[in-house]
Parts: structure tokens; sequence; C-alpha cells
């Protein structure tokens, strides 16, 4: 019976520490500006002010050979590329994928006038939303074939148990976005919302 591709199951300790999943606060930089590495990590954790506003997703991450192209799961037709949709192994995906727990913080956004606007929060009234960005710290490991999966929440932003996949995304852009020096400051992946996988609809 092949596994589902909402379904999951981690250790619960992954969740007690979670400033510890951060690798603490970057060091800051000369300049006497202000540091965006650091103001993210306050917005995700909240470190001076105590409240917390980011939360864990799931990055599925294709497995890739030595030249950094993705591994085919061995279901794959060899001539139409199609994967077994009950595969065990890649549930579908046709390519061998891992996850592993990132934060990350989310927020709607509309898609006209391009990526700049979309950064822009839709106006009060406005009801259609086209894209959803997810920011990540400037470390985190996010390429093009990879996928964001959110977790169930309860009412009070906990992850619910059992741990449960409720909408997977497929990054559109992957804007590492660069300031100080020329670094990475933090990392915009935007999503289009028409094209997510929904627990409550069949894949």
């Amino acid at each position: 019976m092949p596994r589902s591709l909402f379904t999951t199951s981690v250790s619960r300790d992954l969740f007690q520490q979670p400033y510890a999943q951060a690798g603490g606060n970057p060091p800051l930089h000369g300049g006497g500006e202000i540091d965006l590495r650091e103001e993210l990590d306050e917005l995700f954790f909240g470190f001076q002010s105590g409240i917390r506003h980011g939360n864990f997703v799931l990055i599925r991450r294709l497995q890739r050979d030595g030249t950094g192209k993705p591994i085919p799961c061995t279901c794959r037709d060899e001539f139409t590329k199609e994967p077994d949709p009950d595969c065990q192994y890649c549930l579908g995906e046709a390519f061998n994928w891992t996850e592993d727990w990132v934060w990350s913080y989310s927020t709607y956004a509309g898609g006209d006038g391009g990526l700049i606007n979309r950064v822009i929060n839709m106006p009060p009234g406005q009801l259609r939303v086209d894209f959803k960005l997810f920011y990540f710290r400037f470390d985190t490991d996010l390429r093009y074939g990879d996928k964001i999966v959110e977790v169930r929440l309860d009412e009070e932003g906990v992850i619910t148990l059992p741990f449960t996949r409720e909408t997977i995304y497929s990054p559109q852009t992957i804007a590492r976005m660069r300031s100080d020096n020329s670094r990475i400051e933090y990392i915009v992946a935007y999503c289009r919302e028409n094209d997510a996988l929904r627990l409550d609809y069949p894949r």
C-alpha cells in the first residue's frame, strides 16, 4: 500500500527547540545599516519581541546526481517519462526526493505588474490572489524542481498531530535577494495559487 503524499511522521523533539534550528543570530556587520538577515530572524523567531511570526514548512528536495540533474525513480517509464502514481518510493512524483523542515514566513499577493508589485499586499476589498510568497533565511537550500509543503496547523498556530501535509506548492520564481556587499539577505519563492496541490482535492 503506497504512502500518502499528505501524511508523515517525524520526531516531536524537532519542534521542542525551535530557536536552535535557526543556528542562532548571524553576526552583525558594520556600516550602521540595518542587518536584513538579523531583521528576518527577528520576524521568524521573535528574539526581541518574543512573538514568533514564522513557522515550519517542509522542503521536498529532489535527489540529484553529481551533475545536479534530478534522479528519476525506477517507476518512471523510459519512453513516456510518466511515473507510476502508486509508486511506494516517489509517490507518483517521478523523481526520488527527501523532505526537510525549514523556517518560513508566507503572505498572499497579487500578480499584476510583475515581481515588484507581487510583494505588495493585496489592497482592502480585493479578493483575487494569484501568488503566495514564501520567505526563507539566506542559507536555505531551495532549487527549481523542489516543492514547498505546508503542514496543518491548529487555531493557535501549532502543528497538529499526526503531522499532515496540507498544501504542496511548486515555486515558479526563486529570488535570492542581495544587498550588503552583494551577499544574500533572504530568499523569496513565488508560487502560483492555482497550481497548488491540496489535501481537500484529489491528486
